[in-house]
């Protein structure tokens, strides 16, 4: 049960198992609305955006909103003798909040893309498009949120701009020696000696006059 004092939607008692991720779109939850104390489904969400509807007995205005979602592995309890009850052993989820995705959120196609993209049309996560349509057979709709390889953290769809909680890059840059990214600004010190826009107009003569107006 959710509320205002509680983040825990629920527990699983799992065995040779291990949860990775919860699809909000296949799931049903029941919203008691707080004037009228009644409860009803609620179907379709999506992570990261807020969801109005109204209540179906009092005709209030509802809203509800889930950022994200993660499995937190909790240990057995042990019995007197102090061993465990399980007899095997349990894997810690595949995701966790602050710590690294598999292979760091990288998959075969992109080396370098550390994190999971995660899909509106499914709900699901896949680090690349590709990997989505080897395990989909409805068409794939771009990314609105990913999760960041080195923690794990869900957060809006954002290219070339740091985790909002680690600070990682999640993309390798485009940034260059010399061409400061394509942005059309080059730096000459950091130019090849070979290249001949290094020394361009550097013995060019310029009047008091112009020298003057870019001052």
């Amino acid at each position: 049960m959710l509320h205002h004092y509680s983040d825990v939607l629920g527990y699983l008692d799992l065995h040779n198992a291990t949860p990775a991720d919860l699809v909000l779109q296949e799931c049903e939850l029941n919203v008691g609305c707080l004037s009228c104390s009644q409860e009803g489904p609620v179907q379709n969400l999506l992570y990261g955006q807020a969801k109005e509807f109204n209540c179906e007995h009092c005709h209030g205005k509802l809203s509800i909103l889930v950022e994200s979602t993660r499995f937190q592995y909790i240990p057995p309890h042990t019995n007197k003798t102090g061993q465990s009850s399980p007899t095997c052993t349990i894997r810690d989820p595949a995701v966790q909040k602050g710590k690294p995705l598999p292979e760091k959120g990288t998959c075969k196609h992109f080396k370098q893309s550390h994190r999971w993209l995660r899909f509106p049309c499914c709900g699901r996560t896949y680090p690349c498009d590709v990997c989505h349509d080897e395990h989909q057979d409805h068409p794939m709709e771009l990314a609105t949120r990913m999760l960041c390889g080195y923690c794990a953290k869900e957060q809006p769809y954002g290219n070339g701009k740091p985790c909002i909680s680690c600070g990682s890059m999640m993309t390798r840059g485009t940034r260059t020696s010399h061409w400061e990214g394509g942005l059309g600004c080059r730096n000459k010190v950091k130019m090849s000696k070979n290249d001949r826009q290094k020394y361009a107009n550097s013995n060019k003569t310029v009047s008091r006059k112009a020298a003057g107006e870019k001052k």
